[in-house]
């Protein structure tokens, strides 16, 4: 599987990768995960919270260190469900102003 891949479902690169490198060595610190995913540690709690707030990444504690990791890919399926859905409303939203936006347009570009 290649971060592009991931990416068609609407992550960006480093989420996509962060993403791959947590499901391939399962739950690890942010260090290792940040190291193996080849991305700054510090972009790397950026990116896992990103995640975390789309529903896919999550942490855990191992005694004193937290660990970070993806949660079940299946979960993947809600994230582009709720993008989908998403992309509905807003096509609802322009179909009711998509005439008022043309008369508009129409009205400043007469000359």
């Amino acid at each position: 599987m290649f971060v592009t891949d991931i990416e068609r479902i609407g992550l960006t690169e480093k989420e996509a990768r962060l993403y791959l490198t947590s499901l391939r060595i399962g739950p690890a610190s942010m260090q290792v995960l940040a190291r193996k995913a080849q991305i700054d540690r510090g972009t790397a709690y950026h990116v896992a919270m990103t995640l975390g707030e789309k529903g896919l990444f999550g942490q855990t504690s191992n005694g004193k260190r937290p660990l970070f990791g993806v949660k079940n890919p299946r979960i993947l399926f809600e994230y582009v469900e709720s993008k989908k859905r998403e992309v509905d409303e807003q096509h609802e939203a322009l179909k009711k102003v998509i005439d008022d936006l043309e008369e508009l347009y129409i009205t400043s570009n007469e000359d």
